[in-house]
């Protein structure tokens, strides 16, 4: 009707009793809709034979702090998509708990698998090309020489977050923006990105502001913190606390040795963190530059260290595993989810060696999110913590497979 605004105006304007004829409305053939989504059921056949190749103890603990994230969520009323099946929080709770029975009670690979297909129905991650290849990366938890005071050694800042920074959720402003959240500052009345990290390290915005929470050497390890988003640090006196993410400025990220590459100043053949890291300490004229290239910034509180062998808080609340966690997208995998991943992984001996890639496959729990781990065909993989899980996590870019798993209907009693 929106065409017939204007003569009707006009009509009434000239005293005019006469309204146009109401024209007959076009009959549409209803259009099938296909809904795709970013996973498929498989059928009987189909289904994986599940080995897990890592020990029974880490999953079982990645499985109770699971419990407890999923315990604490109340919105069963927000359902996900897998395949033509609506899941909730309930379902992934009820799916959860048999799963934990039956690994504790099947006798051996056999059984176990027998058990999974009679009771679950299993989906495939759709991945990018739409038949289920995944793209594997891999993050962990490093530990860095740090101090609490500045010094003449320790004279680089992390900071806490600024009172000014302000967190937006987009999925209250529009449900198509689910899980999707952004950082600003208010300017003019206006929202506007917060400073990058050009602003805050190297023209000190932040100064005088009593925003440093501790010291470092150089500014390389601060970006590793920030990259990978937690810590621990490694303080003079021989004690270790924790760096936690506090927020993000959620501005663009790009790698800096992806950077040095593109200027040509490395080679890829060979290339390590170690000979990157080392390049920019002696070539501090292009440190400005190079690390600029990455705007996204990171802010952290510091906390005590109260279990030396719990990981950093994922973004389910509470701390993750070392190879048992994975960091998925929240907007179409919902936390707490139970996943199976197989792929090629790194090979790294006691003494931090890479000894090239080998199969592997286990099962994990979707307990954290990334900036960059966007879409059904990518996955960041929580290595641990140390260096030899940083050298894990540095060897890891591989394709593979994700599976998920949710009990039959007539299992969950729906």
């Amino acid at each position: 009707m929106k065409k017939y605004i204007l003569p009707l105006i006009f009509i009434f304007l000239s005293g005019c009793a006469t309204i146009p004829p109401k024209p007959k409305p076009e009959i549409k053939k209803p259009v099938s809709v296909k809904i795709e989504t970013p996973f498929k059921l498989l059928d009987h056949k189909s289904v994986p034979f599940f080995i897990d190749k890592d020990n029974k103890e880490t999953f079982i603990k990645a499985g109770e702090k699971n419990a407890l994230y999923l315990e604490s969520v109340k919105d069963n009323e927000r359902f996900y998509m897998f395949g033509s099946r609506k899941v909730n929080t309930k379902l992934l709770i009820a799916s959860a708990n048999k799963f934990l029975e039956i690994m504790k009670n099947s006798e051996n690979s056999a059984e176990f698998n027998m058990r999974i297909k009679k009771d679950f129905d299993v989906y495939q991650m759709a991945g990018s090309d739409g038949k289920g290849t995944v793209t594997f990366s891999s993050y962990y938890e490093p530990v860095i020489e740090a101090s609490l005071t500045k010094t003449e050694k320790y004279k680089f800042p992390i900071y806490g977050k600024p009172d000014d920074m302000i967190y937006a959720d987009l999925e209250v402003f529009n449900p198509k923006f689910k899980g999707e959240k952004i950082s600003g500052r208010i300017e003019d009345g206006n929202l506007i990105p917060y400073y990058n990290r050009n602003e805050i390290d190297f023209q000190n915005l932040f100064e005088g502001k009593n925003l440093e929470l501790a010291w470092f050497t150089n500014r390389i390890d601060i970006m590793d913190l920030h990259i990978q988003g937690s810590g621990k640090l490694a303080l003079p006196d021989g004690k270790k606390v924790k760096a936690k993410f506090a927020a993000t400025n959620s501005l663009r990220f790009k790698g800096w040795i992806s950077h040095l590459l593109e200027m040509g100043v490395l080679k890829r053949k060979d290339l390590t963190y170690k000979k990157a890291k080392q390049y920019i300490l002696d070539h501090p004229e292009i440190e400005e530059e190079t690390l600029s290239i990455n705007k996204r910034y990171t802010f952290f509180k510091i906390e005590e260290v109260s279990d030396p062998l719990e990981g950093p808080q994922g973004t389910f609340g509470y701390p993750l595993v070392g190879m048992r966690s994975i960091a998925t997208d929240a907007s179409i995998l919902p936390l707490g989810s139970l996943a199976y991943i197989s792929l090629n992984m790194p090979k790294v001996d006691e003494k931090n060696k890479f000894m090239g890639l080998e199969p592997d496959s286990r099962f994990v729990f979707c307990q954290d999110t990334g900036g960059a781990i966007k879409g059904p065909g990518r996955v960041d993989f929580f290595a641990g913590t140390g260096y030899k899980a940083h050298v894990f996590a540095n060897k890891l870019w591989e394709k593979g497979t994700l599976h998920l798993f949710v009990l039959k209907e007539n299992e969950s009693g729906k």
